[in-house]
């Protein structure tokens, strides 16, 4: 069967546009199956030199956005006894040298607290929430962040993958896709408030 495929544009970073979009969702579809809270961002400045206006971002976008998606959306997801996955990081209990990320693993670490707080709220609702906390996936965007780094840099980057990675590769956009898939499949009908590290194996050591 032909589907169609409803797309809708906004800027999550001005949570105001929130109501907006998921007015226009229900009005689509009044049952909603499955949410994924993927929009983000992450800047990666010293502490001393982050001020109001990125760590706002980083709130608005990383926090807000899901919170305020997901309590928009959820007389959908009660009708379908949906569920919903969060897209978090390694970065709320994982650092890496050089890569300083308060501002992100603030807002990452507030969505793993803000995974497990509703799925023990809404489990007697039937529905389910869980995350997912991906490794360096090997995207579009970190494929052109490689191209902007020098020879040293680049052997540098390959050298660390092969050293705290304990399988050794970047993940493909697949590997999170398969977890996704599995968590909002009746395979998973018991798990909830779980938060999955898709990482290669990084959040061993």
């Amino acid at each position: 069967d032909l589907q169609t495929i409803h797309t809708y544009s906004t800027d999550l970073v001005n949570t105001d546009n929130i109501t907006t979009v998921c007015k226009a969702l229900i009005d689509q579809i009044s049952s909603l199956d499955i949410l994924v809270n993927n929009a983000g961002m992450a800047m990666f400045k010293p502490f001393e030199s982050v001020n109001t206006t990125p760590l706002d971002q980083h709130i608005n976008l990383n926090i807000k956005a899901p919170y305020l998606l997901t309590q928009g959306l959820l007389p959908s997801l009660k009708i379908s006894k949906g569920n919903i996955i969060n897209i978090s990081s390694y970065f709320s209990n994982r650092m890496l040298i050089n890569r300083p990320s308060t501002a992100y693993s603030l807002t990452k670490g507030a969505l793993d607290s803000f995974t497990k707080a509703l799925a023990f709220e809404l489990g007697p609702k039937e529905i389910r929430v869980n995350a997912i906390a991906p490794g360096t996936i090997n995207t579009p965007l970190v494929r052109s962040n490689l191209m902007k780094l020098d020879k040293r840099q680049y052997q540098q980057f390959t050298d660390s993958i092969k050293s705290i990675y304990p399988l050794g590769t970047l993940g493909e956009p697949e590997d999170i896709g398969h977890a996704a898939a599995y968590l909002a499949s009746d395979y998973a009908r018991w798990v909830t408030g779980s938060i999955f590290y898709i990482d290669g194996g990084l959040t061993t050591n």
